[in-house]
């Protein structure tokens, strides 16, 4: 025995474990082949786990080693044909089948052996009709054999049973002659259509009248009588003896009597068939809630669910719809439904047969649907489709009892839908809606696990960033990942003043309106009410609330939704969060919950960003203070430096006004060096010490100020406009016997304090110009030293090289005159030095006074001096070098003392003129010489010109200076 071979093969493998194979499997786990494997599985002997709508099936390794287990205890329930008729391998009890077979009278020809034969054809029914008592068995298989048994008892040629369908008696088994293959027929023709108009009744007619074509070629005598069933006959069976001679009454008598135990068998097969049916449907309804309630995603639970109900109905299609507003529906999953049908029956219009199915709140079918009055809606689809019977199965929400929608089951062919299919269909139909409500619910925790999840992702991101802008932009472009908008604004908050740092608009761009017209004051409009009161609202029809402002230029009583949610750090708000849809409640409290969750991830990044600013500037501040100190050894030129600072510092610290005043000792007040912003042409009045203001009080006290609001300190001194709000930082600069100076920053506005760290950034800058100012001025005092002469007071040689070299870069014209004391050596010889050094003393002060402001005098070496005369051509510069020479002449005059003694001092002067007398520096200088060389040696006391000197061009070189004093 298959089965048993099956055992030993289990025997020889480790047990499986508890997965679900397909049929090639579980036929290698029982050791037999697939195609046993399907017929103990549609006999119902061997149940699958589950069928998919093409038939695969599956199965679990535990229901086959239970069946294993159970066919190893004894012999497994089969039906089969032998030699000897049929034999039972379960152990049953004839009596059963409820009924008791009696002898029949022994009349006319019949004897013993007859009787004897009868009573073993019902024997052997009996045995059938037990053989499915304890398990269902295939009908064509189980009539068969019954059919066999009836033939083979009163030797009958063929016997076969057929059932009466819709319209034609079709052959269900069938024992006789090898090679006859019978076919419906129509229900009403010949003796079979007879018997069936006549229960009860044995119709005996030939073979060539009436018999079903295949019977109608052999000869012999054709009985017909109807098989009962439990409303009317279930169907007929016939049997063909072996001649044409007439049947003898105990055979005739035998039909009826084999017949109603055949229509016992049926009914037996049919209520095992049931029983097993309900077991089945039950563990399966079982099975299938364990699946569909281990899903979370809806469309995978109404998937699988549709995919149940066609295993487990045969279906050749199925559907659930979810009903809508106005009787809509919509299709949420469909096997074998075409587009076309699930449009058309998603319109306003549930349906007849679907609102009696709502109506009675159970399951409603109906066969031969298109000619069904409940169809008229929806004939012509239904025809297109080409279904033929339907079951609705309203969807009952367990809480509220209404129907939510329904589920759907098609059979292409007539299905005729019993009560314990109704209530497998019902039972499904409450799993069903269940499974929605629940996996919806199921969303619904999800959507919020994953909004959850998705905010503290963007929270991660928003942390990642350092920028207030940055973060605003960020929020406008990712927050539509939890909540669908149209416009978002995203403020900062800063003293009074809400700012949008960000904006985007997804339907209708900010084009017109700028950050300028979106600025709002706190406590004004929705959105300085929420940034005030601390509070998010959901606002349903925006124009509506009279917190409400329109922007000017935008429409105002238009159709709007508006969320906010303040961003709340601390107990402090950095800002607010806006969003805006088209339409009327277009957020609903989830949104506003996450918008708020949100906020809070959002204000934490807006105070990193502070954080991380202040730090960056604090760094900055001191990169800047170290590049400054480095400056100093590149420049230290003050207004070089200050300039330098004060740009730095503007970067570091937001100001509206800058501005740095150093001390004028000569006239005593302070002067302004640097002054930038909104104010910068009307600072207010620069006080002495002692004499009021802010200025006058740090630098009489040397001390810095920090003014949280100057509007509310006596000592600050206003213009024009009178006081102003703001913040105010004013430090002073120090040199070493005092403040020198102040450094000044101010805020314009309510509310617009400096912060301490930027208090502190300011005085370390202060300190830095201190040292930068009194560097510099220490620097100008050593190159004012580098660059005079010690004697005389007039810049020296090096200073001229330099002057000279720089009038020449320029290309402008000027004229250069090179004047020489006359018979100076005689001064020294019979004075002395002293008397020659007052001798160049008073003709360097004399040549001072004859020149030009716009002239500049040197010392060029010994007793020679040099003046340089910018803008001054040849045509101008001899009358220039007449009152040089005669304020000399006037000088010398008083040094009566030197003339007694026989010294008579005089002056010589040559002129050379850029660039008519030479085009380099060298070259005007050698000009310039040879005509000074001419008028000495011409005797002295006077003037000559380059022009003079070009006779010598030849033979005279520059000479360098006498070295005394360079």
């Amino acid at each position: 025995m298959a089965i048993n071979a099956a055992l030993r093969n289990a025997a020889l493998r480790p047990p499986p474990t508890d997965a679900t194979l397909n049929v090639m499997r579980a036929a290698q786990v029982l050791g037999v082949h697939p195609n046993t494997v399907r017929t103990w599985s549609d006999a119902g002997r061997l149940r699958y786990y589950r069928i998919n709508s093409r038939g695969d099936r599956r199965y679990r390794t535990s229901d086959l080693n239970r069946f294993l287990a159970g066919a190893a205890e004894g012999p497994a329930p089969d039906v089969a044909a032998s030699a000897g008729g049929l034999r039972r391998r379960r152990r049953v009890r004839t009596a059963a089948l409820g009924w008791a077979v009696a002898a029949p009278h022994e009349t006319g020809g019949q004897t013993g052996e007859s009787a004897s034969a009868a009573l073993e054809v019902m024997a052997e029914l009996g045995r059938i009709a037990a053989s499915v008592a304890g398990a269902p068995a295939d009908e064509s298989t189980l009539l068969g054999s019954a059919a066999r048994a009836i033939r083979d008892g009163p030797a009958f040629r063929h016997v076969s049973v057929w059932r009466l369908g819709h319209a034609s008696l079709d052959p269900i088994g069938i024992a006789g002659p090898a090679g006859i293959r019978l076919a419906a027929i129509p229900a009403g023709q010949g003796s079979l259509g007879a018997a069936i108009a006549e229960p009860g009744r044995v119709i005996e007619t030939s073979t060539r009248d009436g018999a079903p074509a295949p019977l109608a070629g052999l000869a012999g005598r054709l009985l017909a009588c109807s098989i009962p069933g439990p409303a009317g006959a279930w169907g007929a069976l016939i049997a063909l003896t072996n001649d044409d001679t007439p049947t003898a009454p105990a055979t005739r008598d035998l039909l009826p009597m084999t017949a109603s135990a055949i229509g016992s068998i049926v009914r037996a097969n049919g209520a095992a068939e049931a029983l097993e049916r309900r077991i089945h449907w039950s563990e399966a309804i079982g099975r299938i809630a364990v699946d569909i309630g281990s899903r979370h995603d809806p469309n995978l639970v109404v998937g699988r669910l549709v995919d149940h109900v066609i295993a487990m109905f045969e279906a050749d299609r199925a559907s659930i719809f979810l009903f809508g507003d106005e009787g809509s529906r919509r299709t949420i999953a469909s096997r074998g439904l075409s587009s076309t049908y699930q449009a058309a029956v998603s319109s306003g219009d549930l349906g007849a047969l679907t609102t009696a199915a709502v109506d009675a709140g159970r399951p409603v079918f109906a066969v031969g649907f298109r000619d069904d009055p409940r169809a008229a809606t929806f004939r012509a689809s239904v025809v297109q489709e080409g279904f033929d019977s339907i079951c609705v199965a309203p969807l009952i929400d367990g809480e509220s009892g209404t129907a939510i929608g329904s589920l759907n089951v098609y059979h292409d062919r007539p299905h005729h839908w019993a009560k314990d299919e109704l209530d497998a269909v019902a039972a499904l139909a409450a799993q069903a809606a269940g499974a929605i409500r629940s996996s919806a619910a199921n969303t619904q925790l999800a959507t919020w696990a994953s909004q959850l999840q998705s905010i503290q992702q963007l929270g991660v991101r928003l942390n990642r960033l350092s920028d207030v802008s940055e973060i605003g932009t960020a929020i406008a472009v990712e927050l539509n990942q939890l909540i669908d908008y149209h416009n978002v604004r995203v403020y900062r908050q800063y003293g009074d003043d809400l700012i949008p740092v960000a904006m985007r608009g997804q339907v209708g761009e900010y084009v017109d309106e700028t950050a300028e017209q979106l600025r709002v004051k706190v406590g004004y409009g929705i959105t300085g009410w929420v940034a005030a009161n601390r509070v998010a609202v959901n606002l349903l029809d925006a124009a509506k609330d009279p917190r409400a402002n329109t922007i000017p230029g935008t429409e105002g009583d238009l159709d709007e939704s508006m969320l906010l949610a303040p961003m709340l750090f601390e107990d402090r708000t950095l800002g607010v969060i806006v969003l805006a849809k088209l339409g009327l409640a277009q957020f609903n409290d989830d949104d506003l919950r996450l918008l708020v969750i949100y906020a809070s991830f959002a204000a934490q990044a807006m105070a990193n960003a502070d954080g991380t600013q202040r730090l960056r500037r604090q760094v900055k501040g001191q990169r800047d203070l170290l590049a400054i100190t480095e400056s100093f050894l590149a420049t230290l030129d003050t207004e070089a430096v200050l300039k330098s600072v004060s740009e730095r510092l503007s970067d570091l610290v937001v100001s509206d006004n800058l501005w740095i005043e150093l001390l004028d000792r000569r006239g005593g007040t302070l002067e302004p060096v640097i002054a930038n912003g909104v104010s910068a042409v009307d600072l207010p009045a620069s006080n002495l010490p002692g004499q009021g203001g802010v200025a006058g009080w740090v630098m009489e006290h040397n001390e810095p100020v920090l003014l949280a609001d100057q509007f509310e300190d006596p000592r600050v001194l206003y213009g024009a406009d009178g006081p102003v709000h703001g913040g105010l930082i004013c430090v002073p600069i120090r040199g070493r016997a005092g403040a020198i100076g102040t450094l000044a920053l101010e805020r314009l506005g309510v509310g617009r304090a400096f912060a301490e760290e930027e208090y502190e950034l300011v005085q370390q800058f202060a300190a830095q110009v201190s040292v930068a100012v009194q560097n510099a001025q220490a620097h100008a005092a050593i190159s004012r030293q580098a660059e005079t002469d010690d004697l005389t007071g007039l810049r020296n040689h090096r200073s001229f090289r330099y002057a000279l070299d720089d009038a020449v870069a320029r290309g402008e014209p000027f004229s250069l005159l090179m004047v020489d004391l006359d018979r100076f050596k005689l001064v020294n010889d019979q004075l002395g030095h002293a008397a020659g050094n007052e001798v160049l003393r008073l003709s360097a002060g004399a040549i001072v006074r004859a020149s030009r402001d716009s002239d500049a005098v040197f010392r060029y070496g010994g007793d020679e001096f040099v003046v340089l005369l910018s803008g001054t051509d040849a045509e101008h510069v001899g009358p220039v070098a007449d009152r040089i020479r005669s304020a000399f002449a006037e000088a010398a005059g008083p040094m009566a003392d030197m003339r007694a003694k026989g010294v008579e001092v005089d002056a010589s002067a040559g002129i050379a003129t850029y660039p008519t007398d030479g085009a380099t520096p060298e070259a005007v200088l050698l000009a310039a010489d040879r005509a000074l060389f001419v008028a000495k040696r011409d005797g002295g006391g006077r003037v000559a010109t380059a022009l003079d000197g070009e006779a010598l061009a030849g033979e005279l070189t520059l000479q360098a200076p006498t070295p005394i004093d360079l």
